[in-house]
């Protein structure tokens, strides 16, 4: 493992509970490569095999880096979900996809990578992070400054096509149920104007045990499924008119 990563960061890394040819569960990988294939964003090789290894790992960090503060991160490509427009967006301007693999900073930002394997980190503009997810995982645990890309993100249509409530029930059961034994069990869909709310059920009857697990709005004038975090049903609707609506 030392031939791989500084002996810091391979300790930063263990710490997490990562441990090399350990994997995350396929049904977990399989659930959210659904999910965001749903959400119409592309994975490629390069984010499966990362996922695969490093999915789930959450490095708690603070305190002075190489030239910047180190910062907490999380591997899951799920809290990306809701920026999915955003870095589809910037990745148009970079002429390669971006598919979200995390988060940066408390959820302040977040972790994308392209076809080729080279990690952003979007965190108010794009910059670019490292070549390789393992260049990346050095780079933020040591604290290295990413490089800042002059991008203007380009403005992508939406797809034209509305959908109904059958086709947004069949979006939710294959975005939300399944996917490993903490997975939800089923899901509640809540219309409004602009579509529906989707929260899930699970087989624990604990609120506590899933506190976090978030929720789904699927879009009816587009198809569109977004992660939003677990509040009040009025507050996620606002934000989502604030967002997909008023903006």
């Amino acid at each position: 493992m030392s031939d791989r990563f500084p002996e810091a960061v391979a300790l930063a890394l263990t710490a997490t509970g990562w441990q090399p040819g350990i994997h995350i569960p396929e049904e977990e990988l399989l659930r959210w490569y659904r999910a965001l294939g749903t959400a119409g964003i592309e994975v490629p090789p390069s984010a499966i095999k990362a996922l695969w290894e490093f999915g789930g790992m959450t490095v708690h960090q603070y305190g002075p880096g190489t030239d910047m503060s180190r910062m907490p991160f999380r591997i899951d490509p799920l809290v990306g979900l809701y920026a999915g427009d955003v870095l589809a967006a910037y990745g148009a301007a970079l002429g390669r996809p971006l598919t979200p693999v995390g988060e940066y900073d408390l959820g302040r930002g977040r972790l994308a990578m392209d076809p080729r394997g080279a990690v952003y980190l979007w965190w108010g503009d794009l910059w670019h992070v490292a070549d390789t997810f393992d260049g990346a995982l050095i780079a933020l645990i040591e604290g290295r400054r990413p490089t800042r890309l002059n991008l203007t993100p380009a403005r992508e249509p939406l797809p034209p096509k509305p959908i109904d409530e059958r086709e947004a029930r069949d979006k939710a059961r294959r975005h939300v149920v399944g996917g490993g034994p903490h997975a939800p069990v089923d899901f509640v869909m809540t219309e409004f104007e602009y579509g529906w709310l989707v929260q899930p059920i699970f087989a624990d009857p604990d609120p506590m045990a899933n506190v976090g697990a978030g929720q789904w709005i699927i879009d009816r004038r587009n198809g569109r499924v977004s992660l939003w975090p677990s509040l009040p049903t009025e507050n996620i609707l606002a934000l989502f008119r604030e967002r997909h609506v008023d903006a």
